[in-house]
């Protein structure tokens, strides 16, 4: 099994907030927060979600035409998650300070400063791309490898962005929802990046197979463990709501996978530069 497997421990909640990736905007996630609890023993709920309210723009069924493989494979990743993986970020919070936890968070969020860096240059968003590589350098330097965040106490703006949305400002369609055994919420644009996505993560270099393995599996604990919280927003038909999360903060409005402009003019004028 290859690292980055490990690496990309991507659990059936993290479609609702992906601590490395662009935020939600404000009024998406208030209409999450503002959601009823729903029970945790409630594996699939009704059918309504906090996303499905009339007059919603966007069709999110319409972008799942495999649902009935995708909730196959998403009840896979329930239960695994349910008898393994939460177990195990419940006894990774228990036994953890909470600074120790926003370090070891801290650290991992450097490691990715550096490949959304990487990825501003090909996206040709150099503002962005400076804005990275400056937190990333200032952080690993003065930050101790990430330990501490230096760069935000310098104002250094953070940008996140991915491989993913890197095919889509170059005009590769993102394709259907897609589900993937234990990574989770996906599209077939994004299923593709994995394998180099892998290369472009520092982790992945680690010459000693046991502490590249066992690094990989600290980033899948502490990200697990930081999702924990947020069960409760969860409301309804557990796949519908992961789906449409997942959907909305990827792909409403097409923001991560705007295409360059023909007129290089207008490349000029994009954000970044």
């Amino acid at each position: 099994m290859r690292t980055w497997i490990l690496a990309l421990l991507w659990l059936p909640l993290v479609a609702v907030a992906d601590p490395f990736d662009e935020p939600a905007k404000a009024s998406d996630q208030a209409a999450v927060n503002s959601a009823p609890a729903e029970s945790e023993d409630d594996d699939w709920g009704d059918a309504n979600t906090a996303f499905d309210s009339p007059g919603t723009a966007y069709n999110y069924e319409e972008q799942d035409p495999w649902e009935g493989f995708n909730r196959k494979i998403f009840g896979f990743n329930d239960t695994v998650d349910r008898y393994a993986i939460k177990p195990a970020a419940k006894g990774y919070r228990w036994l953890t300070p909470q600074w120790l936890d926003n370090t070891v968070t801290r650290f991992f969020q450097n490691l990715h400063d550096l490949t959304s860096g990487v990825n501003y240059v090909f996206q040709w968003k150099w503002g962005n791309a400076f804005d990275s590589f400056g937190r990333f350098s200032f952080n690993s330097t003065v930050g101790v490898a990430g330990l501490f965040d230096v760069a935000s106490k310098l104002n250094i703006p953070k940008h996140s962005t991915s491989l993913d949305r890197t095919l889509g400002r170059w005009g590769v369609h993102t394709g259907p929802y897609l589900v993937l055994p234990i990574l989770g919420p996906s599209s077939v644009r994004d299923t593709a990046t994995l394998y180099p996505a892998a290369y472009m993560w520092p982790v992945t270099y680690i010459d000693d197979d046991l502490t590249r393995y066992g690094v990989a599996a600290l980033y899948g604990i502490d990200l697990r463990a930081d999702l924990l919280d947020l069960e409760k927003n969860i409301v309804g038909d557990r796949y519908t709501f992961i789906r449409n999360a997942y959907l909305q903060q990827r792909l409403q409005g097409q923001g991560g996978d705007a295409a360059f402009p023909e007129r290089s003019d207008e490349i000029e004028r994009n954000e970044g530069w």
